[in-house]
């Protein structure tokens, strides 16, 4: 298993480094704020994604990784996208004229987030290709707004956008030459049939979008940009985590159908799940100041948080895409449309309260818990929840060392870079079968 993952988690892995090293810079050079209308772009432009594929990359994928003649549906789906696209362009305009807002740019790219297909690489089996073009999507933006924001005075936000504009053509043109279909595809005047058919799939991956990232659009109007820069670095943490899960599940996006493979790749999430909590739990001063230096000072509870929403997002690492697979798109939808609810309703509540350091990541944690009861009784009932817990028993000795080397050595990178290794070397030799043998074996 290890080895298509690890290429796969190299692209797209590095390309996430990238994106936290240009977080860490911006943070640090720039401050908070500068930061927060960052987020907001990066937020923007997920749900911009997500409303102009709405179900349709999910529900194509799907179609491309069960049938053998997917283009018809591809072809179909794509002019529907780029047809919606030009809606959100049209809103885009309107929206400027009522209230201008930098972020508001975003909306202008649309039709390049249409054209783009890169999505069909994973149903495709090609995860490795579509890694690579994730990899030169996200670095282009990040590494170019280091370069301007360290030799040039300018307003950053325009140019931000265009390189995320051009990361996008880059991966949507090679992602057709790769698929063997085109690049441009014509306005579709019935597109609304096609959004209408995938509707419980559309309100499903726009929550998800929204679970993550997207959030920060919708504590825009509770929070100060202050507060949401200050989210946003830690956020983006997170969502870098939940890319990793992701990597995985798209390496068998295929093979998910089974349901030993599907428990497979959650062990793998719960490794890593349980990994996670080394740096942001065990270790949280010491992480936070070699990422920010000290600009969560008397805030290490933020990124405790973060990392308690990672270890449970990771018992479900598979669980939405098998529950698509399996067609079960109620399931998705109801589970991720109320964990939305609830999660907005925290971060509101708390908004107001000296506690509004904490609002997002606090709704974020029940969101994930709510998503993780929901989907898990779904997929196995009791069953589901005893495997998994039984796993993590599992690796949770490692964890009480790497505390207890904090203890006796004191914090400090060193101890943090040494139970890593620590914690890593232990997970290659106890779970080798696991993380080297075939999907398909018991282990």
């Amino acid at each position: 298993m290890i080895r298509r993952i690890f290429v796969v988690g190299l692209y797209t892995g590095s390309a996430h480094l990238a994106s936290i090293v240009a977080i860490s810079y911006l943070l640090r050079n720039l401050g908070e704020r500068t930061l927060g209308f960052i987020g907001l772009v990066d937020a923007t432009v997920l749900i911009v994604a997500g409303i102009v594929s709405f179900g349709i990359q999910l529900s194509v994928n799907r179609n491309v990784a069960l049938q053998k003649s997917w283009r018809s549906n591809y072809h179909l789906g794509q002019s529907a996208r780029f047809t919606a696209s030009l809606l959100v362009v049209l809103f885009g305009v309107f929206s400027y004229l009522f209230n201008w807002d930098p972020t508001k740019m975003v909306y202008f790219i649309a039709p390049l987030i249409a054209f783009n297909g890169d999505y069909a690489l994973y149903g495709n089996g090609k995860p490795i290709h579509a890694a690579r073009l994730s990899f030169f999507r996200v670095l282009i933006p990040y590494s170019g707004l280091i370069i301007v924001t360290r030799y040039f005075e300018t307003d950053y936000l325009p140019i931000y956008v265009t390189l995320i504009g051009l990361g996008i053509l880059n991966s949507g043109f090679f992602a057709a030459r790769i698929n063997q279909v085109s690049y441009l595809f014509p306005v579709d005047k019935g597109f609304y049939k096609f959004y209408l058919k995938y509707y419980k799939v559309g309100l499903f991956q726009i929550s998800s979008v929204l679970l993550i990232t997207g959030i920060l659009v919708v504590s825009k109007g509770f929070y100060t940009i202050e507060v949401i820069g200050l989210v946003y670095g830690l956020l983006k943490i997170f969502e870098v985590f939940k890319g990793g899960l992701r990597i995985i599940v798209q390496a068998f996006f295929k093979e998910l159908q089974h349901e030993i493979v599907g428990l497979k790749i959650d062990k793998l999430g719960i490794l890593i799940g349980a990994f996670i909590l080394i740096p942001t739990i065990i270790y949280t001063e010491t992480t936070l100041n070699l990422l920010f230096a000290d600009a969560y000072e008397n805030k290490r509870g933020m990124l405790v948080l973060f990392g308690i929403a990672m270890l449970i997002a990771s018992f479900k690492t598979s669980a939405d895409i098998r529950i698509l697979l399996q067609k079960r798109d109620n399931v998705n939808l109801w589970s991720y449309l109320f964990a939305l609810f609830v999660t907005i309703i925290i971060v509101i509540i708390l908004s107001g309260s000296q506690y509004s350091l904490y609002g997002i990541p606090s709704g974020l944690i029940v969101g994930e818990l709510i998503l993780l009861l929901t989907l898990g009784w779904n997929l196995g009932r009791i069953g589901f929840f005893a495997q998994r817990m039984i796993f993590l028993l599992k690796v949770s000795p490692m964890l009480i060392v790497s505390y207890g080397i904090k203890i006796v050595f004191e914090p400090s990178i060193f101890t943090l870079v040494f139970s890593s290794a620590l914690y890593a070397i232990f997970v290659v030799y106890v779970f080798r079968k696991l993380i080297f043998g075939s999907a398909f074996k018991n282990n």
